[in-house]
């Protein structure tokens, strides 16, 4: 099998890792506080590593991590019918990791698909053990808090929609990039967008409402200069949103969290404009014609009156 051929499995690997993050989360939100749902937000967290891990591995065979996710099923239910979809969806990514372990014929790669397919195994066994846990509770849940208001859902749901489009581009712009410093900053951002993206989607499943995962128009490309410019563009369009939605929201603690993520999202900002000005410098070097070596001095002839002195 060639590297296309394996890049085309990963990339498709990705997007199962994609879809299981954003249904798990989706149902971590959707419940109230307690320990079932911080259960679930790990295993996400796993499988966050396993995105992280299979994009590595792409990039280093030449190709380009794949954003896209297979879909994701956003149909209500009990808490336990929900693990119980978890469940499935475990093993359609336990029957795919096998498929291609056996399809590879690179032991690195068919390693690290044997490392994520143990994961997997222990996480389909964790949702049962959730699935009992959630049934048990199901009796003593309240019902279900009513609908928000439309502008508040809206509100919400537009920095939910931003979150989720700026984790996949500042993931996918720290894949690529070739520069340290850059792709640390760019993943600790990502970390960050990730933590706003539940925090609006928590605070929106409580009021009743209910979290949009669908992701804007995301800039994909290998050159750093161009990616962080998007970058720039994308936060200080984001920092005028949530700046003009603080003063419109009446509950105290709502107008406190979008103040926070609009403070971190200046803080991103500032910290992309450096890296753009050191990739601007770093491309602008790359393009200096090389510098000329120096040419000898003619080397005199000596005369014969030089010789005898």
């Amino acid at each position: 099998m060639d590297k296309s051929q394996i890049i085309e499995l990963l990339r498709k690997d990705m997007m199962g890792e994609q879809q299981a993050i954003i249904q798990y989360l989706n149902h971590a939100y959707a419940m109230e506080e307690g320990a079932l749902p911080g259960e679930i937000e790990a295993i996400a967290r796993e499988e966050m590593y396993h995105l992280d891990w299979l994009a590595d591995q792409i990039v280093e065979l030449g190709g380009d991590p794949a954003m896209e996710r297979d879909p994701v099923d956003f149909t209500a239910g009990t808490p336990a019918q929900q693990m119980l979809k978890d469940v499935d969806l475990e093993q359609v990514a336990i029957d795919q990791y096998r498929e291609h372990i056996a399809l590879i014929d690179d032991e690195k790669v068919r390693r690290l698909l044997a490392r994520i397919l143990h994961d997997e195994l222990v996480h389909q066994a964790q949702f049962r053990d959730l699935a009992v846990e959630a049934e048990a509770e199901q009796d003593d849940a309240d019902d279900a808090p009513a609908a928000p208001p439309a502008r508040l859902q809206a509100l919400l749901n537009e920095g939910i929609r931003h979150e989720y489009s700026v984790v996949l581009q500042y993931l996918y712009h720290s894949f690529v990039a070739e520069d340290c410093e850059a792709a640390e900053e760019l993943q600790n951002a990502a970390i960050n967008e990730m933590q706003h993206l539940g925090w609006l989607a928590e605070h929106l499943a409580e009021e009743g409402g209910e979290p949009d995962f669908t992701h804007e128009k995301l800039a994909l490309t290998r050159d750093p200069v161009t990616n962080l410019e998007a970058d720039i563009q994308i936060e200080n369009q984001v920092i005028k949103m949530y700046s003009a939605q603080a003063p419109e929201v009446e509950d105290e603690g709502l107008k406190n969290l979008l103040t926070r993520i609009r403070d971190h999202e200046i803080y991103h900002e500032e910290v992309f404009t450096d890296l753009l000005a050191e990739a601007k410098e770093a491309a602008e070097a790359d393009q200096a014609p090389p510098a000329k070596p120096e040419e000898d001095a003619p080397r005199s002839i000596p005369s014969v009156g030089s010789l005898k002195d």
